[in-house]
């Protein structure tokens, strides 16, 4: 589901960019404005919303490749992989945090839902 939304936006913006350069061409000539990519890697920045999980597997094996790299084994790898997906998504590490402060006060589903939302927003 997820991959046809995905395909049909890639689609729609590559009609409506097509469509803009074929009127600008008819038209006097003005700034050429860069469409925004339809998706956005924030493998390499920090980023403070919700990645999807696509993004995660992502930035995870990048993770994992690096720990490899470093010739990390073990424990060691796999505490250079979590460091690693904290520091490019810091929003993961504080939902982890938030959902532990919850089921540790015993909420459960929705009430655990609500709480986690609430604690991510309040930072």
């Amino acid at each position: 589901m997820t991959r046809k939304l995905l395909s049909a936006a890639v689609a729609t913006l590559f009609a409506v960019s097509s469509a803009t350069i074929a009127f600008a061409q008819t038209t006097t000539p003005a700034t050429t404005a860069t469409p925004a990519p339809a998706t956005t890697s924030s493998a390499s920045t920090p980023s403070s919303t919700m990645p999807s999980k696509d993004e995660i597997k992502t930035a995870r094996q990048a993770c994992r490749q690096d720990a490899a790299g470093q010739g990390l084994k073990g424990q060691a790898r796999k505490d250079a992989v979590k460091t690693c997906l904290q520091q490019k998504y810091p929003v993961l590490a504080k939902r982890k945090t938030c959902h532990d402060e919850g089921t540790a006060k015993g909420l459960q589903k929705k009430a655990l839902r609500d709480y986690v939302k609430q604690c991510i927003g309040a930072s």
